[in-house]
């Protein structure tokens, strides 16, 4: 991962039309804001701040889910972990997860 760009609270200022227009692409990386190149304040566009807080809110709830199974004793397989981390992360959704788990229980 290669180190943010840090716009200065100045050139931030003077700029701002462009850095907004900047972030509103989809696939935009955040604008880091600061003084002496350190960042202080990120700027980024609503969409993308609501899918970090969608996957911060869905890696909660897994978590949660995997604290409530080992609180009853248990704990999943590998591949059961598996396919938790990969709901949390987005890659899988939890009715793929759930047909996963079918598919395995149905041989």
């Amino acid at each position: 991962m290669r180190a943010p760009e840090v716009l200065s609270f100045r050139e931030f200022r003077a700029g701002l039309a462009a850095v907004l227009r900047r972030v509103q692409d989809p696939d935009a990386d955040p604008v880091f804001v600061g003084a002496h190149r350190k960042p202080e304040a990120v700027v980024l566009s609503v969409a993308r701040y609501e899918q970090l807080l969608g996957a911060a809110q869905q890696r909660a709830d897994v978590d949660e889910a995997l604290a409530s199974v080992r609180a009853e004793g248990l704990e999943p397989s590998a591949a059961g972990l598996a396919l938790l981390d990969g709901v949390a992360d987005g890659s899988l959704s939890t009715a793929e997860a759930r047909e996963r788990v079918l598919a395995r229980c149905r041989r």
